[in-house]
């Protein structure tokens, strides 16, 4: 399969000789291929001589396929004879044709045939290319061909041949490569090749979506083109959804698909139910590939195809712009892809190719280039039809062009787009049209739009259709649209009145908007309007009466507009959003009692009249953020229904009104930054909430009493202020994020400054009986704990804020001697962080879902019972005995992985990592490998064990160091026999004052999964190399000065135990080699090296290997060492 895509200049090359053929036959069967579109090379134009050319040679080389037309006299040309032997060798597929001359004649050399050959032989001396000529002969007259006598005519012979070249699956129809110079088409072909799997013996029908004009049909053929030669039966039926709208043009797609797969090429189709049985019989034998171009629901398929079950091998594809359109059929596998507009490359590139077809911009065209491409935003068809319009125009005709498609979307491109439009429902229509007009780039979440529309009469699943059908996206909760189908839609709506402004159903332009208003031209036609000043000071303008000839207004959003006059007289009360921050008049108009609103973003209308009650009772969502006009939320018992309070930003807020706490259907009540805010409610009973909010409210004390449990709050963030925390604030029982302070980076902090009160549900007794254990947040997740410095607090929080849910610990800044063993009852407890405690001395137990733990700066634990707990929990044998390891020709090596774009954290690789504040002679003496330096090597035997290592770090440069950050990558690279795999990577915080150890731990299974690939012998040499590398280029990061490995070895006893000592002593880490400086003539070896003098020696080669202890040592298995012996050989030989 791999070789039928890479392109060759000729489907077919034809090897004749001329004086039998050329004139008859071959010309007619040259005539046949190429008018079926296929690339035939015939060598008319080339001078024959005795030696065939190379051009020749190579033709034959770069042709997919060879017609060998064998004639009485082609055995009398030495030319044919070279073509013939190379072709045997070279060419895949070889087709023969035995033109009035019998094929064993051929196979045998014998007859007339052979005579031609006997005497061709008499006049060559190279009796071993006479050999070759004869082999290559008998090979092709072997293969199945044609032989002229068994065909009745010689038109009836060229039909047959060009029918089986048609269907051979090495050549590449002309198409193919028009295909491959479509820009962008390479990367679809490549993902789709991927799903299609044509090698695969299931069946498989893939989904090709997108956008009107996006490219699914060029697709669609691209991919037909460059798979079609692998079925013997294919058909591609365009225009499906065009055709089904009739019952004859579903018969010509049924007639035209039949004709496509089977043999019988003169079939007539009376009914619909007939041939799709035939179709199905056909299919069930086939391996066929069908493309459904169009499609716009499942009958259509059904229609086609029948159920699609028990088919074999095939290939289905349709094209379609409905998301949701896929067949689920037994035995059949179905996949989606969808298609994206151009990167900004490829669509100057095909801009180009229609604007440009000499590929030569003048500079004085490149900015309005610009404005084109960036219009399209990478639709093809916007891009083709632009560039052709556009072609041989003068800059003012360019100019023009490009502001009368800001407003006036092109003919062509809005045929293609509307045809999806005007397929929906009314409803969906009017959806479509909102969101084109009004919601896109508007701040509101796909829910707020489902009520909004559902309090407007409209059916909000026709969102879900409408994203289905292609015509919006979601993203982010967000609902969006291509630029290009949202001024399809404000075309849509400008022609319902185009001269007229406010007769149009929706107003969006600001200069049309204000003019409707000024001028007073508003009807009951208008459903929406945005009224938003562009300008950076807002506009005055006079509003009194205008709305009140727009009764169907349902959307309403003014922003960046002052009002010079008042009161307001009218506001419709069909409105179902009112969006008007600045509302600057001191009363609601009089008859303004709006049953549908839901969204209300104008503060003072709703605070202006609080007396006024049940008049906002359907409203839902509540967003006064950024009002500097609140100083006190009122009784909103008016709206019950509300479920989002957003007061973000409100500085001058002081008081909400106990009514609030009330509010049952409350999820979201955001009261970010309001610094002046003192009194909450007195008490909380809002069974909906989901999330609070109270950062930045610097001035509240006191939180609000609980008075029922409350399970949907999962997140809560109070200011550092609020040091008063009730007694029934354990009834937060859903709690999961809990932020006290203002310590953003993580998701559940207790400040120094917070007190729990004592009482029947939270005392500082034991909260444990034979029932088991109470907690205060019982599906608490993550617990951090900051500059606590009452040991009882922490005692008490560590007890009783840690719940079996609990999965992630830190402590910082804090009075803590002992880690309780009460943490061991913490069973999903995976990460555990303590920094900064001086007098933390023990950890006394830990669960053993334990898997990252960090202490730093708490210099008075006693690492060796900290080491000796973790050892415990990982299950690693006790009383290894020490072991040199394998260290003849060891020195420290640096190695430099490659270096892509790091990630803000490094996630680990290793099942455990362990990070402590220590230097190297803390590391524990049960780690029986230890070495000086960042290398360490030994030997296991035919089992895969488990290994723990324990890194030392120190600092290079302490000036550097200090100056710098003190977060580091670090990176180890195992090497088992040779094989190279990644053990660990990850980041490092490492504190400045002082040593840090890192302690990571791969157990058996992990090892045996690492190198899955790899056979065990019975003593298998391992290598350990350790690096790291600072964060950035101007940052310095500590070394590697001693490592220990925890292992069950068969390392061999030493030769030479004197030796050892000396080994295990560092080596100066000169110019990135463990070379010793020459000390007596002050130099450095290391300086001396040059990269051009080093026979490809490279430092940041990962094939770092240890030689074995014995002395038949295997460069190959080993090449770094190898090339470091050849270099040091070359240094030592230098005068």
């Amino acid at each position: 399969m791999a070789s039928s895509h890479q392109l060759k200049n000729f489907d077919v090359f034809l090897s004749f000789r001329g004086d039998d053929t050329h004139r008859g036959f071959v010309s007619h069967l040259f005539k046949a291929l190429t008018q079926q579109g296929i690339q035939t090379f015939i060598d008319d134009n080339l001078h024959r001589g005795k030696n065939i050319s190379e051009e020749l040679l190579k033709t034959i080389e770069n042709s997919s396929t060879s017609i060998i037309v064998f004639s009485k006299n082609y055995a009398s040309s030495s030319w044919c004879l070279d073509e013939l032997a190379k072709i045997m060798k070279c060419t895949k597929k070889v087709l023969p044709v035995f033109y009035q001359v019998d094929p064993s004649e051929v196979r045998k050399q014998r007859g007339d045939f052979g005579k031609v050959l006997t005497k061709l032989e008499k006049k060559i001396k190279d009796k071993t290319k006479v050999q070759r000529w004869r082999d290559a002969l008998n090979k092709a007259a072997n293969i199945s061909g044609w032989d002229d006598k068994n065909s009745c005519t010689e038109s009836e012979l060229v039909q047959k041949i060009v029918e089986e070249i048609l269907n051979s699956e090495f050549i590449q129809m002309p198409s193919i490569v028009a295909t491959m110079e479509l820009v962008g088409i390479n990367s679809h072909i490549e993902a789709l090749t991927k799903l299609l799997d044509i090698e695969s013996n299931d069946v498989r029908m893939v989904r090709i979506t997108g956008l009107g004009g996006i490219g699914k049909t060029t697709i669609a053929k691209a991919i037909y083109n460059s798979f079609s030669n692998h079925f013997k039966a294919k058909s591609f039926l365009e225009n499906v959804r065009e055709w089904s709208e009739t019952n004859q043009g579903i018969i010509h797609l049924q007639e035209t698909l039949l004709k496509g797969i089977s043999e019988d090429k003169n079939l007539g189709v009376n009914t619909k139910p007939e041939v799709t049985t035939r179709i199905n019989k056909i299919l069930r034998l086939k391996k066929v590939l069908i493309i459904l171009d169009d499609v716009d629901n499942a009958n259509q398929i059904e229609t086609l195809l029948g159920q699609c079950e028990c088919f074999v091998g095939s290939r289905i594809i349709l094209t379609t712009r409905y998301k949701s359109l896929l067949v689920n059929r037994n035995g059949l596998s179905t996949y989606d892809y969808g298609v994206k507009g151009l990167d900004e490359d490829e669509a100057i590139k095909l801009f180009r190719k229609h604007a440009f077809p000499s590929n030569e911009v003048p500079e004085d065209y490149l900015e309005l280039e610009k404005q084109a491409i960036s219009y399209a935003k990478g639709l093809p068809l916007a891009l083709k039809v632009m560039g052709r319009d556009l072609c041989e125009q003068t800059i003012h005709e360019w100019n023009d062009a490009l502001d009368y498609y800001k407003k006036n979307l092109h003919e062509d491109i809005q045929k293609i787009l509307r045809r999806s439009y005007e397929g929906l429902t009314e409803d969906e229509k009017n959806i479509f049209l909102d969101i084109a007009c009004f919601f896109k780039g508007y701040d509101m979440r796909y829910n707020m739009i489902k009520d909004e529309l559902k309090a407007c009469g409209l059916n909000p699943y026709g969102i879900q259709n409408l994203i289905n059908k292609g015509l919006i996206d979601r993203y982010n909760d967000y609902l969006s649209m291509h630029d290009l189908l949202q001024q399809m839609g404000k075309d849509i709506v400008r022609q319902e009145a185009p001269q007229k402004p406010g007769e149009c159903s929706r107003l969006w332009c600001y200069e049309e908007a204000l003019d409707v208003v000024i001028e007073n031209m508003g009807s009951d036609k208008i459903q929406s309007i945005i009224l938003w000043s562009p300008k950076s000071e807002s506009e005055e303008v006079q509003i009194k009466a205008q709305f009140c000839k727009m009764k169907n207004l349902r959307l309403l959003l003014i922003r960046n507009i002052r009002c010079c006059n008042g009161p307001l007289e009218c506001l419709p009360n069909e409105l179902s959003l009112l969006d008007w921050r600045d509302y600057p008049f001191s009363s609601r108009p009089p008859n303004f009692f709006p049953k549908k609103l839901v969204v209300l973003n104008s503060p003072l209308i709703l605070l202006k009249e609080p007396e006024l009650k049940q008049k906002f009772v359907s409203v839902t969502y509540v967003d006064f953020s950024d009002c500097d006009l609140i100083t006190k939320i009122p009784d909103l018992s008016m709206t019950p229904n509300v479920t989002k309070l957003i007061l973000f930003n409100c500085r001058n807020l002081i008081e909400i009104d106990d009514s609030v706490g009330r509010l049952d259907k409350l999820e979201v009540w955001d009261l970010w930054n309001c610094e002046k805010l003192e009194t909450l409610p007195n008490c909380l009973t809002m069974k909906s909430l989901t999330s609070f909010s109270l950062p930045r409210c610097r001035r509240i004390k006191k939180f609000p009493n609980i008075l029922h449990e409350m399970k949907g709050v999962e997140d809560l963030t109070l200011p550092e202020s609020c040091i008063e925390l009730p007694p029934s604030f354990g009834n937060l029982i859903g709690l999961k994020k809990l932020i006290v302070g203002t310590y953003d980076s993580g998701e559940a902090h207790l400040s120094g400054n917070s007190i729990f009160l004592k009482n029947v549900e939270i005392d500082r007794q034991p909260l444990c009986n034979s029932l088991g254990c109470s907690y205060v947040f019982p599906m608490l997740k993550k617990l951090s704990i900051y500059c606590i410095k009452i040991y009882s607090e922490i005692e008490f929080i560590l007890n009783y804020f840690s719940p079996h849910t609990l999965e992630e610990l830190e402590i910082h800044n804090s009075k803590v001697v002992t880690l309780p063993e009460s943490m061991s009852r913490c069973e999903r407890l995976h990460t555990l962080i303590i920094g900064d405690c001086d007098e933390l001395r023990e950890i006394l137990r830990l669960p053993h879902s334990i898997r990252r733990v960090e202490v730093e700066s708490c210099h008075s634990l006693d690492l060796q019972s900290f080491f000796q707990l973790l050892r415990e929990i990982i299950g690693l044998p006790p009383n290894l005995p020490p072991c040199s390891g394998v260290t003849r020709h060891m020195s420290s090596l640096v190695w430099y992985p490659e270096r892509k774009e790091r990630q803000f954290w490094l996630d680990s690789l290793c099942e455990y990592g362990f990070e402590v504040t220590g230097d190297e002679n803390d590391i524990p003496n049960w780690f029986n490998h230890q070495r000086d330096g960042n290398l360490i090597s030994f030997t296991i035997g035919p089992e895969f064990p488990t290994i723990a290592l324990c890194t030392a770090f120190g600092i290079q440069d302490c000036e550097a160091f200090h100056g710098f950050g003190r977060n580091f990558d670090y990176h180890v690279i195992i090497f088992i026999n040779g094989t190279e795999r990644r053990f660990e990577r990850k980041s490092i915080h490492k504190d400045k004052r002082s040593g840090h150890l890192s302690f990571s731990c791969r157990p058996q299974s992990s090892l045996q999964e690492l190198f899955r690939d790899l056979q065990l012998t019975d003593r298998n040499h391992v290598e350990i190399l350790c690096n790291t590398l600072p964060y950035s280029s101007i940052e310095v990061a500590p070394i590697v000065e001693r490592i220990g490995v925890h292992v069950e070895c068969n390392c061999p006893p030493p030769q030479n135990p004197s030796i050892i000592q000396d080994i295990n002593r560092p080596l100066s880490l000169q110019s990135g080699l463990g070379l010793p400086m020459d000390t007596e003539n002050g130099s450095d070896l290391g300086s001396a090296l040059d990269s051009s003098n080093v026979d490809g020696f490279d430092l940041g080669s990962s094939s770092v290997a240890q030689p074995p202890v014995n002395d038949d040592f295997d460069s190959n298995q080993f090449p770094l060492w190898g090339r470091m012996g050849r270099l040091l050989i070359r240094l030592c030989s230098k005068p």
